[in-house]
């Protein structure tokens, strides 16, 4: 079987986690991913978020850069950065999520490295994008989130703006640099000519807030912070069970009557102060006591029982330790077990795209730093002994 990427290759100058999860991605679909590091440290995310596995390796490094290999070269470098050059001029797709203005000044962004590979796709994936002046800042998930509005709109309404519990927005980047990095590719397919491909943290947050930010734009009314609420509909939010949290959904009013039923208070459907999504948004604080009192007095599964029954949109509140055994999360395949040379027999997870011809999926595991540097470097065309003379001058790993 042959992988639907197979046959591109990939520079990733990334670290940490949106960069890496978009060359993730590539790989579990095939590409050749080599991920160039710097030969002291290599990913930050090696070492940041500590050792949780044996050999010391971190958890998040070998989950989001498996199916890659690993060249450890300097950049800043003279020779390293022409060394990088011979592997540009026989790759597909560099990929580089640095903060603005790195590239330029080590001379590897798309002016400089274009002119080598005509048919090079160049991904720039940063914080707050290359335009403004926000354009060289460095960048991480919750200052974007921060930045970009969400935390304005997260968060009970009488608290401070609150994080989104998961980086969500390195996510969005992420998926958002592979769409665009696979679009080039079928350009490039059509015609011959690669392309620069920018992406922005900041406007994959922007696109996140369209359902809201529409309503804002429309209407200039802020939606202000309604924590597990919904700013224009009620009930839609987590409720507290007698052993935990269910959400409920009732997003139209013909789902009111049944709610009404499961919960036990059909008189509630006839209450001319709830009749309406209107009325109800209009008695919100009402409603809520009299429904966490009806809560509390069931646990999460008879609630479920009781809700779908009716066809009401209703979800557990899980935590992490419930998610292996939620019957949906096992049957979505997505929780997996990997073998490791350093840490071991892991749980991880699988690549979350399908493809029922052609699946992409774990094959090798993360590298360690400079892995395959001498491999690499020695596709490129260099000689062994030139790759010996890097290695004794300190430039690879």
């Amino acid at each position: 079987m042959t992988l639907p990427l197979a046959g591109y290759r990939v520079l990733e100058l990334a670290h940490l986690i949106a960069g890496p999860v978009c060359g993730m991605y590539l790989a579990d679909m095939g590409a050749d991913v080599v991920k160039i590091e710097q030969p002291t440290g290599g990913d930050a995310s090696r070492t940041t978020y500590g050792t949780h596995y044996g050999g010391g390796e971190s958890a998040v490094f070998v989950t989001v850069n498996r199916n890659k290999r690993s060249a450890a070269i300097d950049l800043a470098r003279p020779e390293g950065r022409a060394a990088f050059e011979r592997l540009v001029a026989r790759a597909d797709v560099v990929l580089e999520a640095y903060r603005g203005g790195v590239a330029e000044r080590l001379g590897i962004d798309w002016a400089r490295l274009a002119p080598l590979n005509p048919r090079l796709v160049y991904c720039s994936l940063s914080a707050f994008g290359p335009e403004g002046p926000w354009r060289e800042k460095p960048g991480v998930d919750m200052l974007v989130q921060a930045m970009g509005g969400v935390m304005a709109v997260t968060g009970d309404a009488d608290g401070p703006p609150a994080l989104c519990g998961a980086p969500v927005l390195d996510t969005i980047g992420s998926l958002m640099a592979g769409q665009g990095i696979l679009t080039a590719l079928l350009h490039r397919e059509r015609t011959g000519e690669g392309q620069r491909v920018d992406v922005s943290l900041l406007n994959g947050t922007l696109l996140a807030h369209a359902a809201r930010l529409s309503v804002f734009l429309a209407t200039g009314e802020e939606p202000g912070r309604w924590g597990s609420g919904h700013p224009y509909l009620v009930p839609f939010q987590a409720l507290e069970a007698r052993d935990g949290w269910v959400y409920v959904a009732v997003w139209v009013d013909r789902l009111w009557t049944p709610f009404c039923e499961a919960i036990g208070r059909p008189d509630l459907a006839g209450d001319p102060r709830f009749a309406t999504r209107a009325d109800r948004l209009g008695r919100r604080a009402e409603l809520n006591t009299l429904l966490a009192e009806v809560f509390r007095a069931h646990t999460v599964g008879e609630w479920m029982k009781r809700l779908e029954a009716r066809d009401v949109l209703c979800a557990p509140v899980n935590r992490y330790a419930d998610l292996p055994s939620d019957p949906q999360v096992m049957a979505s395949g997505m929780l997996v077990e990997q073998e490791h040379p350093r840490a071991g027999r892991l749980r991880t997870l699988d690549t979350p795209i399908r493809f029922n011809r052609t699946p992409g999926g774990i094959r090798t595991p993360a590298p360690a730093l400079g892995e395959h540097t001498d491999t690499v470097l020695t596709e490129a065309g260099l000689a062994p002994a030139e790759v010996a003379r890097l290695r004794s001058s300190g430039v690879i790993l």
